[in-house]
């Protein structure tokens, strides 16, 4: 069995300049080298749980809800993304991770992506980063 522990889920975002700030509550667990991170958005009317496997190497974003996909970062190739967002609006993208980072902390997991989206359509691309901050508390025995 894997333990779990309670955290602050601190995600800062910059999607073609526009910047928001949001935090939730969250769980976290350690296991086989990957970070595993969940928490659960509010935002506006619509309710996306949201999980998060990273390791050294990559990260996996995957939405359910509200906003549905799966979003693999990783700087080594790019990936085909589906996205839909409230059942109705959907869409795919080639996602190319420019920069990905993760690093551990005493009592905080700090994640730092760059990435691009390409929709085919000819418009400019979507340019997204993200700080994903995980924070917990020491927990005494």
């Amino acid at each position: 069995m894997i333990e779990s522990r309670k955290v602050s889920v601190t995600l800062s975002s910059r999607i073609d300049g526009d910047e928001t700030i949001n935090s939730y509550p969250g769980e976290y667990a350690f296991r086989d080298g990957t970070h595993l991170i969940t928490y659960t958005d509010y935002t506006g009317n619509g309710i996306t749980r949201n999980g998060i496997q990273a390791n050294d190497s990559a990260m996996l974003l995957h939405r359910v809800g509200e906003f549905e996909g799966d979003m693999l970062f990783d700087p080594k190739m790019d990936t085909v993304v589906k996205y839909t967002a409230g059942g109705l609006v959907q869409t795919g993208f080639i996602l190319h991770t420019e920069e990905y980072e993760i690093v551990l902390n005493e009592n905080q997991v700090e994640i730092h992506i760059r990435y691009v989206l390409f929709d085919g359509s000819g418009e400019d691309a979507i340019r997204g980063e993200q700080q994903i901050k995980v924070d917990w508390e020491n927990e005494e025995a």
